[in-house]
């Protein structure tokens, strides 16, 4: 069984490329034909999508690491002047929400890109689906003509009446394959605040809310000063 490898390096920005549709394509309806649940390949997607987005996260973070060590050491600078000295630095302050902000975006923007590759996959999930849903169909009226023919056949043998045909199947529904995918979790869909869970830079935090506003800490670039 070969292993699902779209994800990936075949999905655009948030979108299937042709390649993937059509490798979900024949991979669905040779599953279809030969009774090989959709689970199975929903597994494998999901497990290679999950091994995509550890790796889309570490090579930010790494990419990122000199950005974040300097909001982490300037967290310490906050925290030093406002709780051990008791002086208000403004500039260094303003300075400390402009990185946070930029690194909340950067994050933002990261979270994004790991949620189009989710929807890539729940795209190739669905074309697999289809695919497979029709192949089902096929090769279930297929055993039921093969079936009819040999109760004929018997029939005839025995000189008995022919049985009525079987009732036609109807035709497949696009979601009666029933393969389902995890969401991913938290940690994509939640606020961006990775890398700043430490205590020290929480603590710098609640003191960049108290002096400018949390939506302003949230959100706000902040003025970059020189101390």
């Amino acid at each position: 069984m070969s292993e699902v490898k779209s994800v990936p390096t075949d999905y655009g920005r948030s979108r299937l490329t042709a390649r993937t549709r059509w490798r979900a394509a024949r991979r669905g309806k040779r599953d279809g034909r030969v009774g090989i649940g959709p689970e199975h390949y929903a597994r494998q997607l999901e497990r290679a999508l999950r091994m995509a987005l550890e790796d889309l996260r570490s090579r930010f973070v790494t990419r990122n690491a000199a950005h974040i060590d300097r909001v982490h050491a300037e967290s310490a600078r906050i925290v030093t002047e406002y709780d051990h000295r008791r002086e208000d630095v403004p500039a260094a302050l303003a300075r400390f929400g402009g990185w946070v902000s930029q690194w909340r975006t950067e994050v933002t923007a990261c979270q994004q890109r790991g949620l189009a590759l989710a929807a890539c996959a729940d795209q190739e999930l669905a074309h697999y689906e289809a695919a497979y849903t029709r192949a089902r169909h096929r090769a279930e009226a297929r055993a039921r003509r093969r079936a009819q023919r040999a109760a004929e056949r018997r029939a005839d043998a025995r000189g008995e009446p022919r049985p009525e045909p079987p009732e036609p199947l109807e035709p497949p529904e696009p979601d009666t394959a029933g393969a389902v995918m995890a969401a991913p979790d938290q940690i994509w869909t939640g606020a961006p605040d990775w890398m700043l869970d430490e205590a020290l830079v929480r603590r710098a935090l609640h003191i960049l809310e108290q002096r400018i506003g949390p939506a302003a800490a949230a959100a706000g670039r902040g003025e970059r000063g020189t101390r």
